[in-house]
Formats: structure tokens, C-alpha cells, sequence
């Protein structure tokens, strides 16, 4: 299968070899991709490669989701290759190494859910306040503690050193909160659960709102998770739907998107783009029936 195969070097903890990944694509056309301007890198290289028969991307979920801005809702499906940090979006598609992306060269299309927001797509999730810190942070604390302890301290760190901020949800619901994530596709059950999702197909984008409003507020978000009653906590709100409005009280606000922060303005409109993505994924493995 001839393809286009861009290459984003820098992305990750170690460059990504253009050799390496020709490797495992002969006949594919290789291209470097950086900077600010990789969706219009992205068409540009599909416009040249004339009809290829799928796009691949290495490189960072960021770098991942501005291909998969340019494809979704057409007949090119993505191959995503992981050569970022964590490569949630490659990996949850069966795709942890550069010779599983290989495979999928060849493999069979899916078709997924991406998110939107504002006109903007995101494969994985779009946070507002500090869910990108606390992942972060908890990471660094997990050297020493057990995963809850670290989640612990590292909310604590967070919640007392940032700024609450309001949220309206659907022009109704109104909520002091510090952090707001919406997730392409159904995730763990628990507020930071992040490792897997349960669904990339069902049409859902799922919504978590950690409040800062009442008495006591860090001290009691603090105690739903050291108790592990994070989801009975009145202090964390979850809801799964297929499109919600945000409204926040200044005209922009800074949007995590896969990662990568991005101003937009208010309100934020979010819709669930139902199984618009193609994506190409290793054949199941005959002898365990895995991908």
C-alpha cells in the first residue's frame, strides 16, 4: 500500500529517524513535518502524493491530531505511529511500536469517533484548567508512592496554588471549578483515569468537572480521593453526552487539545463526531485473536 508518511523529528523524547520509518513503509512517499503550521504541511503533502492510499503520522498526539483534523470525514484513512512522549491516541489502536505501525500499513480500517470543538478536532481529549498538571505531576510523585497517594498529593499541589474559574454548562448548570475535561469516547471510571478507554466508537464525548464551589472546597475534593469516592463526591460532576456548550466569563480561555494549549474563544462548543475518522489498525493476530 503506497502512503504518505509524515515524520515530525523533534517530536518525543528522542528524534524520530526518516531511515528507520522508511523501513517499514517502502514505496511510501517520507516527508518532515514541524512548527506551527502542520495542517497545512499535512494537505499540502497529501496534495502532492496525488490519491495515496492512507496518510501516516509520526509524531506527538498534537502532531497526530492536526492529520486527523485534515482527513476525518473523508475516504483517506490515518495511520497514527508512535513517536511522541505517550502516544495514548497509537496506542489505544493497537499500535504501541514502529513495527505495529508497520503492520497496519496492511492491516483493515476503522472507523472511530474524533471530538470537535469550535471547529477544531482532538483524538484523545480537551481540558480547561489544571488536569494537565495533575497527570503530569502525579507521574513525577509515582516514582515513590502507589498511584493513589501520588494522585493525592499531586491534586493537592495543584488545587491550592491555581485559580478557580466559572463554567456554565448548556447555558444552565453554573459551576466554580478548576479543571474541565471532555474526552473523545468513553474513559475509566474514576476522575483521572486516563490510562484506557472503553469506547472510541460510541459516539460519546465523556465530561468531568471538578467544582471549587461550597465550603471547605480543596479540602473536600482532596478527601473524596484519598477515601476513593471520587465518583460519589458532590464536588465532581460526570455526564456523557454527544455535544455540550461551555460558556466562561472571559472571551477566550486556554484550551489543552491532545495536549497542546491553544487560546479560543467562549463559549466552547463541543460535538462528538460519530465513526468520522478512518484509521488503519494491525490485522487481528490469528493465534490470540488480538491486534
Amino acid at each position: 500500500m503506497p502512503g504518505v508518511v509524515l515524520v515530525n523529528p523533534h517530536s518525543g523524547p528522542d528524534e524520530t529517524s526518516p531511515s528507520d520509518i522508511a523501513a517499514e513503509f517502502p514505496g511510501s512517499r517520507i516527508q518532515e513535518v514541524e512548527g506551527k503550521a502542520v495542517r497545512r504541511q499535512v494537505e499540502d503533502a497529501i496534495e502532492r502524493a496525488q490519491n495515496p492510499e492512507f496518510v501516516a503520522v509520526a509524531g506527538g498526539d498534537g502532531t497526530i491530531r492536526c492529520a486527523a483534523g485534515v482527513v476525518a470525514g473523508t475516504d483517506l484513512p490515518l495511520l497514527p505511529i508512535p513517536a511522541g512522549t505517550r502516544n495514548h491516541f497509537a496506542r489505544e489502536l493497537g499500535i504501541p511500536t514502529l513495527a505495529d505501525a508497520g503492520r497496519a500499513s496492511s492491516g483493515q480500517i476503522r472507523c472511530i469517533d474524533v471530538g470537535e470543538v469550535n471547529g477544531e478536532v482532538f483524538v484523545n481529549n480537551a481540558n480547561i484548567g489544571i488536569y494537565p498538571r495533575i497527570v503530569e505531576e502525579r507521574k513525577v510523585h509515582q516514582k515513590r508512592f502507589s498511584k493513589q497517594t501520588a494522585t493525592l498529593v499531586a491534586t493537592w499541589q495543584q488545587v491550592k496554588t491555581l485559580h478557580k474559574f466559572t463554567v456554565t454548562v448548556d447555558g444552565r448548570d453554573r459551576y466554580r471549578a478548576w479543571m474541565v475535561f471532555v474526552g473523545n469516547g468513553r474513559y475509566g471510571s474514576s476522575l483521572l483515569d486516563l490510562a484506557d478507554r472503553e469506547s472510541l466508537d460510541g459516539g460519546i464525548l465523556d465530561v468531568r468537572i471538578m467544582r471549587a464551589d461550597g465550603k471547605l472546597a480543596r479540602l473536600r475534593v482532596v478527601l473524596s480521593l484519598l477515601l476513593g469516592r471520587v465518583e460519589e463526591s458532590p464536588m465532581t460532576v460526570f455526564d456523557q453526552v454527544s455535544s455540550i456548550e461551555l460558556g466562561f466569563t472571559k472571551p477566550r480561555v486556554d484550551v489543552a487539545l491532545d495536549g497542546e494549549i491553544m487560546p479560543m474563544s467562549t463559549p466552547l462548543r463541543f460535538r462528538c463526531r460519530a465513526k468520522a475518522l478512518k484509521v488503519l489498525v494491525p490485522d487481528a493476530d490469528p493465534e490470540d485473536g488480538t491486534r
